[in-house]
C-alpha cells in the first residue's frame, strides 16, 4: 500500500517574487530525502528528493511533515483493522 501525504509543491513557473503553490500529494515510500533549504533563504522551504526528481520545494516545515507522516500511517492502520 502507497502512503500519502498532502503538500503544497513551490511552482516553478510562478512569477518573481511571488508565491505559488501546488497541492500535491507525494507518496512517502519513494521520498529519498527532505531536507531545508539554505540558511540564506530563511529555511523558506523544504526540499524533497525522489526517486524519480531531485529538488521539489515545498511549503511544509520537516516537523509539519513528520507529523503528517505520522498521521497518515495511523489512519492507513486503521483502515486495515476496520
Amino acid at each position: 500500500m502507497a502512503h500519502f501525504i498532502k503538500l503544497n509543491q513551490l511552482d516553478v513557473g510562478h512569477a518573481q517574487g511571488e508565491k505559488t503553490y501546488i497541492p500535491t500529494l507525494f507518496n512517502l515510500d519513494t521520498i529519498i530525502s527532505i531536507e531545508p533549504s539554505s540558511p540564506h533563504l530563511q529555511n523558506t522551504h523544504s526540499i524533497i528528493q525522489t526517486r524519480w526528481s531531485n529538488n521539489i520545494k515545498v511549503k511544509e516545515t520537516l516537523d509539519e511533515i513528520l507529523e503528517l507522516s505520522k498521521t497518515n500511517v495511523e489512519s492507513s492502520a486503521e483502515l486495515l483493522t476496520e
